[in-house]
């Protein structure tokens, strides 16, 4: 295992948002030494349509798109091009959504600075999203308990018991949270054993050499986060965040591409966090 650098990129409904990211990459100081994975996720597409994309985006010797055939989940899509990249020899892989931008062209410097300055397993970057301004990471400071995963389940679940009725409340909460999260002071200093945010993770050569997956146990969408950190906790993983680092999020750009109203967005995010709280809940539990 070396310190090559794997960037995993999951491709999913927009190839201008995959380009831009892809493209930030490649302005990186010695990105020739990087490995490019894109993971397609777009699994309802037909097969000449899947080709169209590989054709696109393999224009340098080092990046690669693989098909994603399973069901199209996040953890699912990322553990592919998880284990290409660890088979390639990569000591350092990023899991990214692909609206992701790098605004450091010497990030690569930077991420092998931190990385010796003290040994961990997971390193977390300054996210900022792009349109607010606001830092995304930490996600939050501690895991969440059974009871909280428990009420977030029955939350979701009535909401989409009367979702006709519960929508126009859901909108208006989730305005009050976008403007409170916009003022949300910044995080200025390095913290450890949080919970990362996942549109950019960062798996060091220590975490790379053991374990043979990113997300596990998976879940389609949401609280991956939740379970790497609880999973590191068990394993006496070491997670830094690391303001240093620098990366700029385009916040829900590729569901907005595929979800082009707000009401079946607000629906597919009620379902996809109901059932990963419930993939949580229960890894949560077998470890009592």
């Amino acid at each position: 295992m070396d310190n090559r650098v794997g960037f995993v990129i999951l491709h999913y409904g927009d190839m201008t948002t995959t380009d831009n990211c892809v493209q930030s990459i490649l302005r990186m100081v010695g990105w020739e030494q990087t490995l490019i994975v894109i993971v397609d996720n777009e699994v309802q597409r037909s097969a000449e349509e899947r080709e169209s994309t590989r054709r696109h985006f393999e224009t340098q010797s080092n990046i690669i798109v693989l098909k994603n055939d399973g069901k199209g989940g996040f953890s699912e899509a990322n553990n592919l091009g998880y284990t290409y990249a660890r088979d390639e020899g990569c000591g350092f892989i990023l899991m990214l959504n692909n609206d992701i931008v790098f605004p450091q062209k010497d990030f690569l410097q930077i991420l092998a600075c931190e990385y010796q300055k003290k040994k961990c397993y997971v390193l977390a970057p300054d996210i900022v999203k792009a349109h607010t301004q606001e830092h995304q990471n930490p996600l939050d400071t501690r895991i969440r308990t059974e009871k909280e995963a428990m009420h977030t389940i029955r939350l979701n679940r009535a909401a989409l018991a009367l979702f006709p009725l519960s929508y126009p409340y859901l909108r208006r909460w989730d305005r009050r949270e976008t403007e409170r999260c916009t003022i949300q002071k910044k995080q200025t200093e390095p913290c450890e054993n949080i919970v990362p945010f996942g549109a950019c993770l960062i798996l060091t050569p220590a975490f790379v050499a053991e374990q043979k997956k990113a997300f596990q146990p998976e879940t389609m969408f949401f609280y991956e986060e939740y379970i790497l950190a609880l999973r590191c906790q068990r394993l006496g993983y070491l997670i830094r965040y690391v303001p240093q680092l620098k990366a700029l999020h385009e916040s829900g750009a590729a569901t907005r591409h595929t979800y082009h109203t707000s009401i079946s967005q607000m629906k597919f995010r009620l379902e996809r966090t109901r059932d990963a709280a419930e993939v949580y809940l229960q890894y949560l539990r077998s470890g009592r």
